[in-house]
C-alpha cells in the first residue's frame, strides 16, 4: 500500500476511534448526571387506622339491630393482625370503644367483639367480621338469652 494512503486510512481510522470514544464518553457521563440528579424515591406515608364500634343488648330480642337495643358496657372490641387479637378496647357505658393504631394497617383487616367478662350475655351477629378502610362504625348485638 502506498504510504500516502496508508497514512490517510491510518488518520480516518484515527478520527473514528476518537469520534467513537467521546460518543461513549458523553454516553456515560449523560447517566452519571441522570443519576446525580433524579430525586430519591420517599417511602409512602402510613396513616394512622381508625376503628369503631358499637355493642348493643337486643332487649326485644328479635334479633335485629333497633331503637329499643340498649349499650353494652365493658364488653371487648379488637382488632386483628394477621391472624392475632393485636389491639382492644372495652366500651365505654353508651357501648363504644375506638382503636387507634398508629402507622395504619393493611387492609382489609378483622374487628370483633366478646362479651363483658363475668357476664353471660352472648354475641348474636358473627365475630370477627371483616372490614376495608370505608367501614364505619361496626355494631355488634348480644343476647341475654
Amino acid at each position: 500500500m502506498n504510504p500516502e494512503v496508508r497514512s490517510q486510512v491510518s488518520t480516518e481510522v484515527c478520527i473514528d476511534i476518537f469520534n467513537m470514544r467521546n460518543s461513549i464518553l458523553a454516553a456515560i457521563l449523560s447517566l452519571i448526571i441522570a443519576g446525580c440528579s433524579a430525586k430519591p424515591t420517599e417511602a409512602p406515608v402510613l396513616a394512622d387506622s381508625t376503628f369503631s364500634a358499637q355493642a348493643l343488648l337486643d332487649t326485644n330480642n328479635n334479633g335485629q339491630i333497633d331503637s329499643e337495643d340498649t349499650p353494652v358496657a365493658d364488653a371487648i372490641f379488637y382488632v386483628e393482625i394477621n391472624g392475632v387479637k393485636a389491639f382492644g378496647d372495652a366500651t365505654d357505658e353508651t357501648g363504644n370503644a375506638f382503636i387507634l393504631i398508629p402507622g395504619g394497617v393493611e387492609y382489609p383487616v378483622r374487628v370483633g367483639m366478646e362479651s363483658p367478662k363475668g357476664s353471660t350475655l352472648k354475641l348474636i351477629n358473627p365475630s370477627p367480621v371483616t372490614v376495608s378502610a370505608t367501614t364505619g362504625t361496626v355494631q355488634f348485638l348480644f343476647s341475654s338469652k
